[in-house]
């Protein structure tokens, strides 16, 4: 008779579409976001020997961020920029690890290039004189290629020290500009006041 009655409560199920209730699955904990890296440049692909270089980089998801040779943590930002001190050619590797351990890696590669053309000083032998007196403009360089003064025109070559004499017969400004090998440029001016 049990027998019976159990089978007729199943039939009653199966006809009515009751079932028994099913298990509520567990709460699953959320996925950890994949690690990013959104840009990671150098602004100059090249620094003179001696120069620091600097390395921007930009990440998200991210629970560390390390920037090797030599390795160091660094904070996790959407946009910052860190220097670097490169000694050669150097491969600098950002390394993202999110709270999974999950990690991605991207390089960024710095040149040595020429040393940077740099004045170190310009002298004029007076900052006031009479029309046609004569002044002398004087310079003191590194790494330049060659050395112009405008006005009067002087073309000096790579010697690191050089004067140039002019008379000018109005109120001047004196341009000294320094090439370096690699084509870059530094200058300065001195104004000269004619009385």
């Amino acid at each position: 008779m049990r027998a019976y009655l159990g089978c007729a409560l199943a039939a009653v199920a199966a006809l009515t579409g009751c079932s028994a209730p099913e298990k509520a699955a567990a709460p699953s904990a959320p996925a950890a976001s994949e690690p990013k890296i959104t840009q990671l440049y150098a602004p100059e692909a090249s620094v003179a020997p001696g120069e620091k270089a600097k390395i921007c980089y930009g990440v998200e998801n991210a629970k560390t961020v390390t920037l090797s040779p030599p390795t160091q943590e660094l904070s996790a930002a959407l946009a910052r920029c860190v220097e670097v001190e490169p000694k050669a050619r150097t491969t600098y590797t950002l390394t993202v690890e999110n709270s999974a351990g999950r990690k991605v890696s991207q390089d960024v590669t710095i040149d040595i290039g020429a040393p940077r053309v740099k004045i170190a000083n310009v002298n004029i032998s007076a900052v006031e004189v009479n029309p046609g007196e004569t002044v002398t403009i004087c310079y003191t360089v590194a790494n330049a290629r060659s050395v112009t003064i405008t006005p009067p025109g002087f073309h000096g070559g790579a010697q690191s020290k050089g004067c140039a004499a002019d008379k000018p017969r109005k109120t001047t400004t004196y341009t000294v500009a320094a090439i370096g090998a690699d084509g870059a440029r530094d200058q300065e001016q001195v104004t000269v006041k004619v009385k």
